[in-house]
């Protein structure tokens, strides 16, 4: 992989007023990433905010002009019916380094995410269309080649609303790599809602660690609730609620910041919510 970078810079008239102070001019890097062996092709932009400004070029001038990089597929026994997935993978091997997460043909029309948390790749991928029929590699790692196999280990693996049965347990390439874990839980977690910001409906999910009482509950900048989107008891594992920024009776919300909160017996959990009308 081959990286390119360019430097840009504008002035802001009038200046842009912000809680870090007034910004007079604006200043970042488009980015252009070059695959030779698939040909693909990605954009994208640095644009740090002026008191990070010298952080980031002294980052960027450190990259390397050429990245290598290496695939690791993840295969399933059958993708058939999944119309969202969820997979949480610990990146055992010290300095192992996520440079894209990509769906195969097993995900067309999917969107995929990802995102790592201190030592934990996260990913999910969802659509609108069930996934049809087949099975093999369904998404590919693309990991810096570092010149040693990856050691990495499932956490966590949910397919729809459910864990993945035993029959549906993926398997990693290269075979140095390790699989074990449980499709429920180990503690609740609230994730972050998708999309977001959102017009007209999002879609909140949570885990759940154990059967409980719960409550997913909405408030306003101000702290006022606005809605309870959920107050019963429920099953471990994974569930998901949708909101079409309504409140109790039904009345549409104005545009703006709003709050969700997870309640489970003496836990709470909150999440940011930005609705644009």
């Amino acid at each position: 992989m081959q990286l390119h970078w360019r430097p840009y810079q504008w002035a802001l008239q009038p200046p842009l007023v912000t809680a870090c102070g007034p910004w007079s001019e604006r200043c970042g890097w488009l980015l252009r990433l070059e695959d030779s062996q698939s040909s693909g092709i990605g954009w994208g932009e640095a644009a740090p905010a002026p008191h990070e400004h010298a952080l980031c070029t002294a980052a960027i001038s450190a990259l390397p002009a050429e990245l290598s990089a290496s695939a690791v597929p993840v295969e399933i026994d059958q993708v058939e019916g999944v119309l969202a997935l969820d997979l949480d993978i610990v990146l055992g091997s010290e300095g192992v380094r996520v440079l894209d997460v990509r769906g195969t043909d097993l995900l067309d029309g999917f969107f995929v995410l990802h995102n790592v948390v201190e030592d934990t790749l996260k990913v999910a991928a969802t659509s609108a269309r069930a996934a049809s029929a087949g099975s093999g590699a369904f998404v590919e790692l693309v990991l810096e080649d570092v010149g040693t196999d990856p050691e990495l280990r499932f956490l966590q693996v949910l397919l729809n609303d459910d864990g993945i049965p035993i029959e549906y347990e993926p398997r990693y390439e290269p075979s140095t790599a390790v699989v074990e874990g449980s499709a429920l839980p180990n503690a609740s977690y609230l994730r972050q809602n998708f999309p977001n910001p959102f017009n007209g409906e999002t879609v909140l999910a949570f885990s759940l660690a154990e059967p409980t009482h719960a409550e997913l509950i909405v408030y306003n900048a101000a702290g006022q609730r606005v809605c309870t989107l959920l107050r019963k008891s429920l099953a471990a594992g994974l569930h998901r609620v949708s909101w079409d920024a309504t409140d109790g009776r039904g009345r549409k919300l104005a545009s703006g910041r709003y709050i969700a909160s997870l309640e489970t017996g003496n836990d709470r959990q909150t999440i940011g919510l930005v609705f644009v009308e």
